[in-house]
């Protein structure tokens, strides 16, 4: 007996319709699973972005507040020490009083207590290019080996001061054209690179420091203007600091315009570029000033 195999129900296979529809299942699958472990991977990079930006400015901030608070300590009453240079700079240092300007600072505080300024008892922060022609700025800290990396990507760093001009041991203020005429701290600024305190930021002398004193208002980039002091106050009568910090990420977000106005000490300052920001301000007592 011969058995024609051939028509055998067993020798039945896939159809080309079902290897296909098989494959568009899979692809299907494939495309979700790639899209999700994507979005993750993006995810992951931006949360990574952000909290390396974070970390730098709660670090630099620290150390700011630290150095500055510590300004003018000095056990053996020498006078040799406080803050010694608040003119503004450009990213190599040299005194600029213009418009690209930066905030500095240098402070000295006599740490091994013998009345001299010993090395590392002078430090000074200021903004410069650590990586040069990146486009990016960054914080650095000079205690007298050279300026050493302290934050990347700090878009701007600015500084403001209050002082007590009549030695009377209170802050001078000015009374403010809001309702109630109500008495505000002077923070003022060296706008012509002399050393010296001769600017009030709040321009509008509204008793706040915000967009309104800038020319351009919202959206703008630029210097506040400020309302000059009736005369120059020595940096010797500086009492407070005001410090504000403004960093952003390394690397770009798509889809994202950072738009948002930001004050940071003089500086008006709209990014308007693709890359998250975060601002971070605060105000210290030198408690060793005007002992």
């Amino acid at each position: 007996m011969v058995y024609n195999i051939y028509n055998s129900n067993k020798s039945k296979g896939f159809t080309l319709i079902e290897i296909l529809i098989t494959l568009l299942i899979s692809s299907v699958v494939m495309i979700a699973a790639y899209q999700t472990f994507d979005s993750q991977q993006k995810s992951y990079l931006i949360q990574e972005n952000v909290a390396t930006m974070q970390q730098g400015l709660r670090a630099s901030m620290l150390l700011l507040t630290n150095d500055i608070r510590m300004a003018g300590y000095d056990s053996q009453l020498s006078d040799n020490f406080g803050i010694t240079d608040i003119t503004p700079r450009d990213i190599n240092n040299n005194v600029d009083a213009g418009n690209t300007g930066k905030s500095g600072i240098e402070i000295t505080a006599d740490l091994d207590d013998d009345g001299q300024i010993s090395t590392g008892e002078r430090i000074h922060y200021s903004v410069y290019d650590f990586v040069a022609g990146d486009g990016n700025l960054d914080l650095a800290r000079n205690s007298g080996n050279g300026r050493r990396l302290l934050a990347e990507n700090i878009q701007g760093f600015g500084l403001a001061f209050a002082f007590d001009d009549d030695l009377d041991n209170e802050m001078d203020t000015y009374t403010a054209t809001n309702p109630g005429a109500t008495q505000h701290i002077i923070w003022a600024i060296d706008s012509d690179g002399d050393n010296d305190l001769d600017t009030n930021l709040d321009t509008n002398l509204d008793g706040i420091i915000d967009v309104a004193d800038s020319p351009g208002g919202a959206g703008s980039n630029g210097i506040i203007v400020g309302t000059a002091l009736s005369t120059d106050v020595p940096i010797a009568n500086i009492r407070a600091v005001k410090v504000w910090l403004l960093a952003e990420t390394d690397q770009i977000q798509t889809g994202l315009n950072s738009t948002d106005t930001y004050i940071v000490g003089k500086y008006v300052i709209t990014p308007n570029n693709n890359k998250l920001m975060r601002l971070s301000s605060t105000t210290i007592k030198c408690r060793n000033l005007g002992l």
